[in-house]
């Protein structure tokens, strides 16, 4: 008798990195040791449970560990699948929503936020003043291209003055080493005075919501304000 059996889909075993490499090699791998990569893990894991546990859908830790080593490499996704036991589709999903998550609103005010308050910003001015001696600094801004593959649309728009396609992402941070203010949404053909004069930073600074002798230092690509110190030249 022909009987037609459906047949079984095989899964391929998939490697517990975390129990496999020491801290120092994770940091190598995925830039976060395990303690950063568990951080992680309890930020967003609960949005990036799968909604079925069929078919060994893979867990939230799985997906983070995706989306550290592509971004940390620049590894391609299906050799990244091929590591960890999966196709490359399931590691595009997955680095879809890590980033998703990662990039939400909500997420980034826990970590970015320009401080308002008189005690904050005198404790970033003192610490500027410290190693660079400049008063009434309360953080640094400039421009940093981030390259981005040739978009379909506009492409012309996005081509900067080094040639090659980009988002100029405007970006402020203290003397902690620590980003306080992030715009990143501006083609890279756009000036990063533009970006500056069209973001909520200017308004800030504006509309007198920083207290007064409070001051930026930028490069020669900004126009000098009384709240934005930029080179003599």
């Amino acid at each position: 008798m022909a009987a037609i059996r459906a047949q079984r889909r095989c899964f391929r075993k998939r490697k517990d990195c975390l129990v496999e490499y020491s801290d120092a090699e994770l940091v190598e791998r995925y830039r976060f040791d395990s303690a950063g990569i568990h951080f992680l893990e309890g930020l967003i894991g609960n949005e990036l449970m799968s909604g079925s546990r069929r078919n060994c859908a893979i867990s939230p830790l799985q997906k983070i560990l995706f989306t550290l080593r592509f971004l940390a490499t620049g590894k391609m996704q299906l050799c990244n699948g091929d590591d960890m036991g999966v196709s490359q589709p399931t590691v595009s999903r997955a680095i879809t929503a890590t980033l998703r998550c990662l990039s939400s609103p909500q997420i980034c005010a826990q970590f970015i936020k320009f401080p308002l308050n008189l005690q904050e910003i005198r404790k970033n001015q003192e610490e500027f003043f410290k190693f660079a001696g400049f008063p009434g600094i309360v953080g640094a801004i400039d421009g940093t291209h981030v390259q981005i593959i040739a978009p379909s649309e506009y492409e012309n728009e996005y081509v900067n003055r080094h040639h090659y396609h980009s988002i100029n992402t405007q970006v402020v941070f203290d003397p902690f080493h620590k980003i306080i203010d992030v715009v990143a949404k501006w083609p890279g053909s756009t000036h990063d005075s533009r970006i500056l004069n069209e973001s909520g930073l200017k308004s800030l600074f504006d509309q007198n919501r920083i207290p007064l002798h409070t001051q930026l230092l930028g490069d020669s690509g900004y126009p000098s304000k009384r709240w934005l110190l930029t080179p003599f030249l």
